[in-house]
């Protein structure tokens, strides 16, 4: 069944991700939503629990990995509802094909909140993984300016940003209707978040290649310990974000030239909507890589 094209009802964002699941994404969502509810939610109160077992004040890099949980945990706290809200779902919409389309663009209030609770995931966990990129650089390229804003107060007034930010973009979710144009902002910032990311380690790198034989000993294993803290943060966050860069042209695509929603083109758009729930796991993945590293140059 294709969707009404642009000259009945214009398909919007929630009936093309509706439309596919009925073509048989929904199981294979909901064991992804099972799977990034269960370890997500162990890995962050993992990390948190590393954050608060020491017992003493936070570091400055530890605010922005207590904020990046915080994140992550509300976005979480959405997908056991929506995962009951889907089973209710399923059952009652046996044998009700008729009114498939009405379903399709109306949408529930579950539906609705997993959308907003979205902009956690898409929007402040990539800005405050950016912040992370930032930090390690300026710890390698600039360290006299690193220990200038290496207070913690620095970190706080940067999530308060990231904060409000993320929470405009959830209010600008639940109020604004034509949610392609919000699709578009989210795709422009995680674009330049990217590129800032990979300039990042791309100014690590060069400097661990410039670097002098005078200081080599005792430089080299700490860029190279930074090195590996910008990897752990821009190759994960490009595998779960870059999809959504990629979905944007698909949806003005099916939304501008007129196009119905055909099986394959639900295969790609629901493959795009899968990846970006693995970035609840860059944070742990960052922090609790940072921490071997640690212990292995304490040890040596």
């Amino acid at each position: 069944m294709n969707p009404p094209d642009r000259h009945g009802v214009i398909p919007k964002y929630m009936a093309i991700f509706m439309h596919c699941r009925s073509q048989g994404w929904r199981e294979i969502l909901d064991v992804a939503d099972v799977f990034v509810l269960i370890t997500g939610v162990a890995a962050n109160v993992a990390l948190l629990w590393l954050f608060l077992r020491e017992r003493k004040p936070l570091s400055a890099s530890q605010v922005l990995g207590v904020n990046l949980v915080a994140m992550d945990l509300i976005y979480l706290s959405i997908l056991p509802v929506s995962l009951i809200y889907d089973t209710f779902e399923q059952d009652q919409q046996v044998n009700h094909s008729a009114i498939a389309w009405q379903h399709f663009n109306t949408t529930h209030p579950v539906n609705e909140a997993k959308e907003i609770f979205n902009m956690f995931n898409l929007i402040g966990c990539p800005l405050l993984l950016a912040c992370m990129c930032i930090e390690r650089y300026l710890a390698v390229i600039r360290p006299v300016l690193y220990m200038r804003v290496r207070k913690w107060e620095y970190r706080v007034a940067v999530s308060a940003v990231v904060w409000c930010v993320t929470l405009t973009f959830c209010l600008a979710r639940g109020l604004v209707d034509n949610i392609t144009s919000i699709m578009v902002s989210v795709a422009i910032i995680i674009s330049c978040l990217f590129l800032l990311m990979v300039a990042c380690l791309g100014g690590v790198v060069w400097s661990l290649q410039q670097q002098s034989p005078a200081h080599s000993q005792s430089e080299s294993p700490l860029k190279r310990q930074a090195v590996g803290n910008v990897l752990v943060v821009v190759v994960p966050a490009v595998i779960s974000y870059l999809p959504v860069l990629l979905m944007v042209p698909l949806i003005l695509y099916i939304y501008y030239w007129n196009r119905s929603v055909t099986q394959a083109m639900c295969h790609v758009f629901e493959l795009f909507v899968l990846f970006p729930r693995f970035g609840v796991f860059i944070g742990p993945l960052f922090y609790l890589s940072k921490a071997r590293q640690m212990c292995y140059l304490s040890g040596t």
